[in-house]
Parts: C-alpha cells; structure tokens; sequence
C-alpha cells in the first residue's frame, strides 16, 4: 500500500525522543563493523510528543549489543540496496510511491532524497551493480503499471534509462550470474489479467532470457529468495481485488531444471495462509525455507529440495526474516510491541535469549547487513 506523505518538520527529534523511551542504548559508529549481527529495516511509530503524527524511520539493531539507531524519512523504508564499495551506503525505497533516499548508516546521516522520473513509482526494491557504479530499482508507469527497471548512476543519482521487466507491477529483484542477470518478480494485474511472473534478464543485452507464471490465478509474485545453484521461493499475497483475507502462497523450485510449483499441501497449513506471505529467506545447511504470514499468525518451515512441510511456528504478526551472519540462526520481527527474535536454524525452535521490545523495526524485512555487506565484499575480491 503507498504511504502517505508527511513532514520532516520535528521529525528527527520525535525519532530521538521515541529511541529514548524505548531505552535502547544508541548505536554508535563504532559498532558498523563485519562483525556481529546488524539488523536493518524500515519502520513507523506514532509521535511522542503529540501522541498521533505518524513518523518514518530506518532502523538499525546491533543484536548482540542490543543497541538502536533511529533515522528520520517520511516515506516507509520497505527495501535497501547496498553499495558493494561502499557498504556503509544504503538506499532505501517506498514500496509504491515516490520515496527513495540514501544513507550513512554509521551515523545515522539521511544524506539525500532521490526523486522518480516523473510518471513513475518506485516499487520497493533495487541493487547496486557489482563495481558500484549504477544502481537499479523497480518501477512501474503509474499510469499502466508497466514495469521498469530504473538505471541511475551510483554517485550523482541521475536517471540513465531504464529497461522492462516483463510484466506488470514488478517489486523484488535479485543478481544471479555474477551480477550479469537480474531476476526480478512481477506482481500482475487483477485476477483473470496479466498473469504474475518471475522474469531473468541479461542486463547488458536488455533482454529477456527466461519467464515463469505463478500457478493459478488468485496468487501475486512478491518476494523472492534464490541460491547460488537455483533454488528459487516465490511468496506470494493474494491478487489485487480478492481482499486481505483471501489466501496467499508459496511457491518452490529446488534446481534450474525443475518446474516452479505453488505449494498445496497439507491443506491445514496451505489453509491458513490468508493474507500476504510475506517474508522469505533460505537456510542452505539444514534444506530450510521460511515464510512469515502475518495475517496467518505463523511462520512456516519447508523443504526446498523436495517442497514438503517441515515446521509451522504460531507467532503473533510476524514480519521480516534472515538468516545471521554466521548462519546459525534465523532473526524474526514481530507483533504490535515491534519485537525481534532468534530462532536456532537447526531446530527451529525460539533461542533462549530474550526477545527485543520496541525496535520500531515494523516493515516488512529485515536485512542484515552484516551478513549482506560480507557477501558483497567476497564478490567483489574475486
């Protein structure tokens, strides 16, 4: 859904004063390091100070010095892109809006506002190449809801073009191929019109290698988590029209020569899935797919290899999941009171540490920095 627009006026103070009440130590420069588990995500609060303006931050939670950071926006951060040279350099998008900004996460600095190309909405996602010099997001015509993606240079933020997605309404996209070929989910039109879609397309060349439909037709393409040697899984909310209650889904493929395949059983679980699945990730040692449903009050468990159901963990709204740095646990936000928890990645159980109260860390992920910015890296040294 697109935000409203507010004010920055008094915005950094409220986001300074609401950090306070909570009684979170802030974070400070020093802990940005490749170390630890730095937790970022986009989130809202209602003003202390006159108790109903609605405020925009960028979150960042060093989880193991249960430390918080707070920078003011006045869109919803929903996604960030990492500059692979500079990883302290983010920027984050409005999922259906004009918001898009970049930040020092260090010191909590919102350096800039990058506006659309007019005509356009930014859709929540976008990468920065491998050397940095280009950054591409998700957009779509706002009057068609074609997709692009958007082509601006890393530095100066200056549209340079754009090329399509392949479908309508496109949100999350990935690099595969050494960052030669972005995979980019396409949401689609309404029930019975353009068909949701998962597309790969050569960035140098423009143009479209493969395409594969969402089965059926009450499922979207929102989300995705894909592996070094395939494994794809597409969440999915229900298709524009059908209503929040309306069921969402998951969909697997375990290799590259294997067929995409929405999940549908067991049916008391596939049952459940009302709303949007919303978050995704995949923890390659233990053959683990995640899945948040907020609506459905759960957090699901799957094969990747084979799509059969591991686990269902009831849980109270949850959110945005990852995986951590060392890639032992799994981090889980969550509920009203904005809570983060670890989740042991072998047994799936809730970890003995005490769960974070009041992270305003309430989008719709988390992404950890440290593990994404330590990837980067090693890409970038071979």
């Amino acid at each position: 859904m697109k935000t409203a627009r507010v004010s920055m006026q008094g915005a950094p103070q409220a986001a300074r004063r609401a950090l306070q009440l909570a009684g979170h130590p802030p974070l400070d420069a020093a802990s940005w390091s490749m170390q630890g588990d730095l937790l970022v995500g986009g989130g809202a609060f209602v003003d202390p100070g006159d108790g109903k303006t609605l405020r925009y931050v960028l979150g960042a939670l060093d989880w193991p010095g249960r430390k918080l950071s707070l920078t003011a926006v006045n869109f919803l951060p929903h996604a960030i892109a990492i500059r692979p040279d500079q990883p302290h350099q983010v920027v984050a998008f409005e999922k259906i809006g004009p918001g898009c900004a970049e930040f020092h996460l260090p010191s909590g600095e919102l350096r800039r506002f990058i506006p659309p190309v007019p005509g356009r909405w930014f859709y929540g996602h976008g990468v920065f190449s491998a050397d940095g010099a280009w950054l591409f997001s998700t957009e779509t015509i706002t009057q068609t809801g074609e997709g692009r993606i958007g082509v601006r240079d890393a530095h100066s933020f200056r549209p340079l073009g754009d090329f399509p997605t392949f479908g309508l309404n496109p949100h999350d996209c990935h690099w595969v191929e050494e960052g030669r070929v972005l995979v980019i989910t396409n949401g689609g039109g309404k029930a019975g019109a353009d068909q949701p879609c998962i597309t790969w397309v050569d960035v140098e060349t423009r143009k479209l290698l493969h395409r594969q439909e969402i089965q059926g037709d009450r499922h979207n393409a929102g989300h995705l988590a894909i592996t070094a040697s395939g494994t794809l899984a597409v969440v999915s909310a229900p298709r524009a029209g059908l209503g929040e209650q309306a069921l969402g889904g998951l969909s697997l493929r375990p290799g590259v020569d294997d067929a995409l395949q929405l999940v549908t059983e067991p049916v008391e679980i596939t049952g459940r899935m009302a709303g949007e699945a919303l978050s995704v990730d995949i923890h390659e040692p233990s053959d683990t797919v995640v899945v948040t449903h907020p609506v459905g009050g759960m957090v699901t468990f799957w094969s990747a290899t084979d799509r059969s159901f591991k686990r269902m963990l009831p849980m109270e709204r949850p959110r945005g999941v990852t995986l951590s740095q060392g890639g032992d646990r799994m981090f889980v936000s969550r509920g009203l009171r904005t809570q983060v928890l670890a989740l042991d990645a072998a047994t799936l159980d809730p970890e003995g540490a005490p769960v974070m109260d009041q992270t305003f860390l309430s989008g719709s992920h988390l992404i950890n920095w440290t593990r994404a910015a330590s990837a980067l890296r090693r890409q970038r040294r071979q």
